[in-house]
């Protein structure tokens, strides 16, 4: 999978919605990025990780929550960086706009 495929998901998704610009008090144009993949790490279990496309930074210095793609069950979640300065993963909700709406 590309990055332009993963952000076709998300165009298509966000299509269907009008006014989306700032939804849950964020802007998506400035919150939706290139998805690049990225390893995260299981909040449950640190050994385990996942290659996640990243699409979503809440804030520009990657504190805040992050938006993630799974190719492998094209599913959307949560992330977040810890204080050790790696993403976890911490959540699978479904579509983009659902994980949107759960942050």
């Amino acid at each position: 999978m590309t990055s332009e495929e993963v952000q076709q998901i998300i165009k298509k998704e966000l299509e269907s919605h009008s006014d989306l610009t700032s939804l849950q008090g964020v802007n998506l144009n400035d919150c939706l990025i290139k998805p690049k993949k990225e390893t995260y790490i299981s909040s449950i279990d640190e050994s385990i990780k996942f290659e996640l496309w990243t699409v979503f930074e809440e804030t520009l210095d990657r504190k805040g929550y992050k938006i993630t793609f799974d190719e492998s069950d094209g599913t959307f979640g949560l992330g977040m960086m810890t204080n050790n300065d790696l993403l976890m993963d911490i959540g699978t909700h479904g579509t983009f706009l659902d994980t949107l709406r759960g942050m």
